[in-house]
């Protein structure tokens, strides 16, 4: 992460981790935090897709998408082109996570104008770890390049990535005990859910190491981790991480 960071110099944190470990939860308690100590704080991407209704959901982020695509179709394209080689099970797949990864640039574009710490419970990060376990996992080290790496006015990134972890079983009995069954995961038997954790928190492990440049490199995003094995856990962990976060943030 390069320079001082100040509220002039907007911080953009993103949360990453598996379905079902926690990181909407990770991201509205640092939040919360990061006010009680003075720090402006705010998630645009917990507020657009949890708190806007449907409609209005809808409305906003294909407007962030439509300027994103139209002020940059080059990268846009290019994107796409990487996106139809991803191994992805149809084209409905591939238009879904182009949409998403127009929306999450968009959005990190906008937080770098904005003087507070933004906070997103999913992001680039997130995007290229799903593309890789829906589709073909191991185009993750050749695609890192292409959504990775680039101008910070091409490519926009956070400057700190928290990793959210929590043990498999405990992930397991959270999302069976869910009422909604929206995502890919929630809809799996048992057995078939336990062995897509595993090959989803190997493909994490991949994300975060130095082969796709976030462990090594001393220009891409800070790493941290949080652990939500339980509530004291958590607690102390996102105290450990706010103090950073507002420190980093003055």
């Amino acid at each position: 992460m390069a320079g001082h960071l100040t509220l002039t110099q907007p911080l953009v944190v993103e949360f990453v981790g598996l379905p079902g470990v926690g990181k909407s939860h990770a991201t509205r308690l640092v939040a919360a935090r990061l006010a009680a100590v003075g720090t402006p704080a705010r998630s645009s991407a917990l507020r657009i897709n949890h708190e806007l209704g449907r409609s209005r959901r809808v409305l906003y982020k294909s407007g962030i998408c439509a300027m994103e695509a139209l002020g940059r179709p080059g990268r846009a394209a290019k994107v796409g082109r990487a996106l139809i080689g991803s191994g992805q099970q149809s084209r409905v797949d591939v238009l879904r996570l182009l949409y998403n990864w127009l929306f999450l640039v968009g959005l990190l574009r906008r937080a770098r104008n904005r003087p507070v710490v933004e906070l997103l419970d999913e992001g680039i990060y997130q995007l290229l770890w799903s593309i890789g376990f829906a589709g073909d996992e191991r185009v993750i080290p050749d695609y890192s390049s292409t959504f990775l790496v680039g101008p910070p006015s091409a490519v926009p990134l956070p400057d700190v990535v928290v990793a959210v972890e929590a043990p498999l079983g405990l992930i397991q009995a959270r999302m069976a005990s869910r009422k909604a069954r929206a995502g890919r995961l929630d809809r799996m038997e048992a057995a078939e859910r336990q062995a897509a954790l595993v090959r989803g928190a190997d493909l994490l492990d991949k994300l975060l190491s130095e082969n796709v440049g976030l462990g090594g490199e001393l220009s891409g995003p800070l790493l941290r981790r949080v652990r939500n094995g339980g509530s004291g856990q958590l607690e102390a962990d996102v105290a450990t991480l706010v103090d950073e976060l507002a420190s980093l943030a003055e």
